[in-house]
């Protein structure tokens, strides 16, 4: 250990066994210059062995920096002859001893005499309690070294950019837990910080910063009281699953609000689990869908959390309490005994239904906290936590967790069965595909994945994306004419063609049809959205032929005479194939290497990008798609066809699917 002399601001190492005098401590936000070990002088240095004059010149030329000058001066005004700083006491190009002083942190904050926390962006002479003060809004409170160095001092007094004293901890309890969430009984030492839930710790450092993403982690442990190796350079992720699997392994029943993280259903009974989604709708989810949380940013709504007595939690359940859960690791994730119940209608065996799994914890308002469990296809053993919920919309969110209120407990915990559950506990990165980097909580994700899952059902509007028109106009394709406001589906068996003329020919093909009960296992309603592609050659063009209406006029210019519109069209069967409810990120492609036609639906698509219709008409449409068309292959010669219905063919057809527009399926 290194301590500094806040006269000489000269370093001293103390040996092991050595009794350790009182000494204060500097809590700060690290800047672009700090002073680090190399450059300050140390006492009997051992690390070169040179005369008296060189020793001289290299303290002359390694000047102390102004923080650690105004911090061993307030240091030596206050009685202090010592002084520990992280940036100075720490030898950073000594892996080993790094490892050591993080692992000891907490304990070198809990056991300093005074600690100064010195906020270099707060002006002197401030109130710290106006509403719009510095003190508030100072970055020392958003990073996450900060967070121990705030909880382990029995004694911090907040400094002001000159070192004027703002306050001590104690009279700023109520302020800085308003600021940071921490319960100001734990800030000044009368509630044990092993009162608090795991979540509610967690939930402290779920918005804070590092420079490094694995300190998001390294910078728990002493809030836990667990040891591990710092291993920079391993991501943040993996720390934190690592964080995760001593707390676990540190108590033999640990409370389970440790596995309560990411987003919750608030209330259970407003939505249902859709059981229909498949596995690849969950890649953008894939680093949540584990026991463990990715970062400490899934624990940002969990603060009221809390654990339920284990005793009183097999009472409720009406088992021994010799079934408490006990956590085994495996090679394919965490084995615990866990209080399980089916949910949903689903025509999958028992052993792929998806369920809840009771955790002993609950809510500020007592509502008792559940996972969603679901198994994958290729793992049956094997279950992953969370799932896309519906809540009376097309668009349904995951969740992870669920809270179930008093009046929802009493059938649950009665068909609640006790069940060894594998639950997958860390995602394997040969085999999913990472959509985003969860690890920076603070940023969004860029990715093109869609991060929900979307019904694509009637009644709906389906639009072609003005993108969609520039590109294939500029690959020379005969535009057809199209209404300014989509195509309008409003139930099963309806279907519309559009051809586009060019090199190669093509027409898309989409519309409505009806869905069996297996296929509909998530209550996305009996009709769907499906699109295909065909690709028109030689005497296929002729029926694409449409002749200009005798009055000049098109059906752009009068939508409704829509009916009016039949030309004769081929016949497109639709199966379980074209369901677009089913593609990968609602993403298709047609043909092969060398034409290809990739067809992709968003949602929502905003009715005003027309600019051809009032609000309140617009307010009435329904559902709007937007329909993105891409063509991949030939297209740089003016072909003989598009010569021939440039200045005629409006390529466009209405009609119905045959059969009832009942999707066939492949099974």
């Amino acid at each position: 250990m290194y301590l500094l002399n806040t006269a000489t601001l000269e370093l001293h190492r103390l040996d092991k066994g050595t009794n350790v005098p009182p000494y204060a401590i500097l809590s700060h936000v690290w800047g672009p210059d700090e002073q680090q070990f190399r450059d300050t002088p140390l006492v009997k240095d051992v690390r070169n062995k040179r005369g008296v004059l060189q020793r001289v010149t290299a303290r002359a030329l390694r000047r102390p920096s102004r923080k650690i000058r105004g911090a061993c001066g307030k240091a030596l005004i206050d009685g202090y002859k010592w002084l520990w700083a992280d940036t100075t006491c720490i030898d950073a190009g000594n892996s080993a001893e790094l490892s050591e002083a993080i692992n000891s942190m907490f304990e070198l904050y809990r056991d300093a005499s005074m600690c100064y926390a010195y906020l270099e962006d707060v002006p002197p002479h401030e109130d710290p309690r106006s509403p719009r003060s510095a003190f508030r809004a100072s970055r020392y409170f958003r990073r996450v070294w900060t967070l121990q160095e705030l909880i382990a001092p029995a004694s911090v007094i907040f400094l002001s950019s000159d070192w004027q004293p703002i306050g001590a901890k104690w009279r700023l309890a109520d302020l800085i837990e308003s600021i940071t969430g921490i319960d100001r009984l734990v800030l000044t030492h009368k509630r044990p910080l092993e009162d608090v839930s795991i979540a509610c710790r967690m939930s402290w450092a779920a918005k804070r910063e590092a420079r490094r993403e694995e300190d998001r982690a390294y910078s728990l442990m002493g809030i836990f009281g667990v040891c591990m190796p710092t291993i920079y350079g391993e991501r943040g992720r993996s720390a934190f699953l690592r964080l995760q699997e001593e707390i676990i392994k540190r108590s033999p029943n640990p409370d389970q609000t440790i596995f309560a993280s990411g987003p919750a259903l608030h209330d259970h009974s407003a939505g249902s689990f859709v059981a229909s989604a498949r596995e690849h709708h969950y890649e953008p989810q894939s680093d949540i869908e584990t026991l463990f949380a990715s970062s400490p940013s899934g624990f940002a709504d969990c603060a009221d959390i809390s654990p339920i007595p284990l005793a009183e939690f097999a009472y409720r359940l009406g088992i021994s309490r010799h079934h408490v859960p006990v956590y085994t690791h495996t090679s394919a994730g965490i084995c615990m005994n866990l209080p399980v119940v089916p949910i949903g209608q689903s025509s999958k065996a028992s052993g792929d239904q998806p369920m809840l799994g009771l955790l002993a914890c609950r809510d500020g308002h007592g509502r008792l906290i559940a996972l969603f469990l679901r198994s994958h296809p290729t793992t049956n053993f094997k279950r992953f936590v969370g799932g896309y919920v519906s809540r009376g919309s097309r668009v349904n969110t995951y969740c992870r967790t669920t809270r179930l209120s008093t009046r929802e407990q009493g059938p649950i915990f009665l068909s609640a069965r006790l069940e060894d559950v594998i639950i997958h506990s860390s995602r394997a990165p040969s085999t999913r595909a990472r959509s985003s980097t969860v690890d920076s909580h603070l940023s969004s994700s860029t990715s093109s994945r869609h991060s929900a899952y979307i019904f694509f059902q009637p009644p709906c509007t389906i639009r072609i994306s003005p993108a969609s028109r520039k590109a294939l106009e500029r690959m020379q394709y005969v535009m057809p004419v199209l209404p300014p406001r989509g195509f309008r589906l409003t139930g099963a068996g309806e279907a519309r063609s559009i051809s586009f003329i060019g090199y190669e020919s093509f027409t898309v093909h989409f519309g409505v049809c009806a869905v069996s009960d297996e296929s509909d296992s998530g209550g996305s309603g009996s009709a769907q959205l499906w699109a295909t592609v065909t690709f028109d050659t030689g005497s296929d063009l002729d029926s694409l032929l449409v002749k200009p209406r005798s009055d000049s006029s098109t059906f752009a210019d009068d939508p409704e005479n829509e009916n009016d519109f039949d030309p004769s069209q081929r016949t497109v069967c639709p199966d379980e194939s074209m369901l677009v409810q089913h593609w990968k990120d609602h993403r298709r492609s047609f043909g092969n290497n060398t034409r290809e036609v990739r067809l992709g639906f968003s949602y929502p698509c905003h009715a005003s990008d027309s600019g051809s219709r009032s609000g309140s008409s617009e307010q009435g449409m329904a559902e709007v798609y937007e329909l993105d068309i891409t063509f991949r292959g030939y297209y740089h010669k003016e072909s003989q066809q598009q010569r021939r219905y440039r200045n005629s063919a409006l390529s466009y057809a209405i009609g119905s699917v045959s059969g009832g527009g009942q999707a066939k399926s492949h099974y």
